[in-house]
């Protein structure tokens, strides 16, 4: 039977959830008031490191019920059920003290997927939606930004979404606004809020309104590197 994912995707292993083994993850809560910073990667187009592709959200503890494993392990849960694939991926938790000079290692990392299986990208791989925020008031320090990578997009079933048009169709929209509304949004239940981040005020406010709009963006900084090179000098 015919499907629409790359070999690399057939895999019949369903999609795991597993604590990666380490001395650093944590199991107990930290205080209320805490600020993590989450970032949530997906193997696109090969299982190298290198194309690990990332966004990182922020969250607020308001509660201090919740550890940095659960908070990790509930959002591999949601991607999981997002992607609609067993697509290999990652999540890992960090405490924001809005300090750059310490070292900040994760609080807890949380792998997701079937090893071996990744997403496969059908254009540019840079290629991009934008999910829009604001907390309160659509200003500086108030507002962020999230580039959900086409390549992540999937339709009903998990199929890839079609290859970018000039312009994105409401469908594509639309599963850019479930990342928020699926992945974003629900650990508020568990005591964890959606944040904006401000490094300049060094504090965290919570999101009001999100969107995404009908024009492509590219991410330059997504973490993904060139195999080959062309260059010359005058």
């Amino acid at each position: 039977m015919e499907t629409d994912f790359a070999p690399s995707e057939q895999l019949a292993e369903p999609p795991q959830i597993r604590l990666r083994e380490s001395e650093n993850n944590e199991t107990e809560p930290r205080a209320a008031g805490t600020i993590y910073k989450v970032a949530i990667g997906l193997q696109t187009d090969s299982n190298l490191p290198r194309d690990n592709m990332w966004v990182t959200p922020h969250f607020y503890d308001r509660a201090g019920t919740q550890s940095p494993t659960q908070l990790a392990t509930q959002i591999a849960g949601a991607m999981t059920a997002w992607l609609g694939a067993p697509f290999r991926g990652q999540v890992k938790v960090y405490h924001q003290d809005f300090n750059p000079s310490v070292p900040h290692n994760p609080l807890a990392t949380v792998d997701f997927g079937t090893v071996g299986s990744f997403v496969t990208s059908v254009g540019p791989r840079e290629i991009a939606l934008c999910l829009s925020y604001f907390a309160g008031q659509n200003t500086k320090r108030y507002r962020g930004r999230l580039y959900i990578p086409h390549a992540w997009m999937r339709l009903g079933g998990g199929s890839p979404s079609p290859v970018p048009a000039v312009r994105p169709t409401s469908s594509q929209m639309a599963i850019v606004m479930t990342f928020a509304a699926n992945i974003l949004i629900p650990p508020a239940a568990n005591g964890m809020e959606w944040r904006v981040a401000s490094t300049v005020d060094k504090v965290s406010r919570l999101v009001t309104d999100y969107w995404c709009d009908d024009e492509w963006d590219i991410i330059r900084s997504r973490g993904l590197r060139g195999t080959t090179r062309q260059a010359a000098k005058t």
